[in-house]
């Protein structure tokens, strides 16, 4: 097991003797391996890797000279130190090792104190050299599976040198802004900003103009963070269309109805949210599309797939969005982690709207995705701006999906709705 901790030392000698003597002076530091011939050496380092080569000049089949040749002319072998040992001490003699790669050189008779110093700092450089090399191969895996993720991402992402000069693009980047790679790398980062630079640093969630091919300035959202990249810096930037941020646009419609609807005492007061706490999620629908099909315009937000719900209660008008990760052609969709979009869609929607009715029914889902507390302050937030409008909202909501103190949190300034139908005030 020691032997496995301890670096290896090839001592290439024609005599046996002379290997003996260097074994002895460094066999308990060291793991020794002979070899007694030039061609022997080099079999021996292609497939032992030694830490480092004590190699003798004069050789029977191939002098040390041609032997360090060989072995620092390859890739493979080149940063083994090799330490020449020889009784030539002319300047002739050193200048051919040099020209052919040796690290150091020991002149016969040996000291031993020498000997183990001279092979002591030779290791202890390779060690750092060999450190060194391993650390750059950790960086280019990490520089290359960053670079693998941020071409597969779905964030636009480009980045920049510290020049400002653009270096790569995502394919998210070039769907978002138009223009192919070669129409852009190598240009300044002004180009496509309308001759704004960036500041170089890192920040978050911030608005800058950016021109797409078409010529139209776009409002983005930048986040920006620097980076040590192939010995300088660089500069990563994501891009997000400010106006995929917001909620989606809802344009009030009325259903078209003949037949009178019965409400059975329901009168939803405006300015209001109502919640149905009922583990049967018609309940709710019943009361929407009532409503909607008195004249009220509506909007439904639903974890349910909207088609079923026209189908099922003959709403063929009224706009609904899916809280769903699917993209459906044809259907207005948010992501649920999408939380963001939510209430601006309201917002939206309200702010049209006359005497407006909104259904809300996935708030246990969209807790799936995003933090409960998020989900508190969104309703919050909602809640402030209904009561400020003409318009009320009915939110469908299983209370055993939450926690006492989440439910609470969420009910504390809503209306109850009964199972039977009859409005009571909810207090805190």
């Amino acid at each position: 097991m020691e032997s496995k901790n301890k670096d290896t030392i090839l001592i290439v000698d024609d005599e046996e003797m002379n290997i003996n003597l260097l074994e002895a002076y460094l066999i308990n530091d060291y793991q020794i391996i002979p070899a007694y011939t030039g061609t022997q050496a080099l079999e021996i380092v292609k497939e032992k890797k030694p830490d480092l080569v004590l190699l003798d000049v004069m050789m029977p089949d191939m002098n040390g000279y041609a032997i360090c040749e060989k072995l620092k002319s390859s890739p493979e072998t080149q940063f083994i130190p090799i330490v020449m040992v020889t009784s030539l001490s002319g300047r002739e003699d050193r200048i051919q090792g040099i020209s052919a790669g040796a690290d150091d050189f020991l002149t016969k008779p040996l000291d031993r104190l020498e000997l183990k110093t001279r092979v002591s700092s030779l290791l202890r450089i390779k060690h750092l050299h060999d450190s060194l090399l391993e650390e750059k191969k950790q960086l280019r895996k990490a520089n290359e599976y960053l670079d693998n993720l941020m071409r597969a991402s779905p964030i636009a992402t480009l980045t920049i040198d510290s020049k400002q000069n653009i270096l790569t693009l995502n394919l998210s980047a070039i769907q978002l802004l138009g223009y192919e790679v070669d129409e852009l790398v190598g240009l300044p980062i002004t180009s496509i900003t309308g001759g704004k630079w960036l500041e170089f640093a890192d920040k978050k969630d911030y608005e800058t103009f950016f021109i797409k091919k078409n010529k139209e300035y776009t409002p983005m959202n930048v986040s920006t963070s620097v980076v040590e990249g192939n010995e300088k810096k660089i500069m990563i930037i994501s891009l997000q269309d400010r106006s995929e941020l917001r909620g989606l646009f809802i344009t009030p419609v009325k259903e078209e109805v003949s037949e009178k609807q019965d409400f059975d005492g329901i009168s939803l007061e405006r300015g209001s949210i109502y919640l149905v706490p009922n583990h049967d999620s018609a309940e709710g629908y019943k009361i929407f599309a009532k409503l909607v099909k008195s004249g009220t315009q509506g909007l439904c937000i639903t974890r349910q797939n909207p088609e079923k719900i026209r189908t099922k209660y003959n709403l063929t008008k009224t706009p609904m969005i899916w809280l769903t990760k699917n993209r459906i052609q044809g259907q207005q969709v948010i992501d649920p982690s999408e939380l963001f979009k939510i209430f601006p869609t309201v917002f939206d929607f309200i702010n049209k709207a006359q005497d407006g009715i909104v259904l809300l029914d996935g708030l246990e889902f969209l807790s799936l995705f995003n933090d409960v507390r998020s989900v508190v302050k969104l309703m919050e937030q909602t809640n402030d701006t209904i009561m400020a409008s003409s318009s009320r909202m009915i939110l469908q909501l299983d209370p055993e999906v939450f926690d006492k103190k989440e439910y609470h949190l969420l009910k504390r300034w809503m209306k109850l709705v009964s199972s039977d139908n009859e409005e009571t005030e909810q207090t805190a």
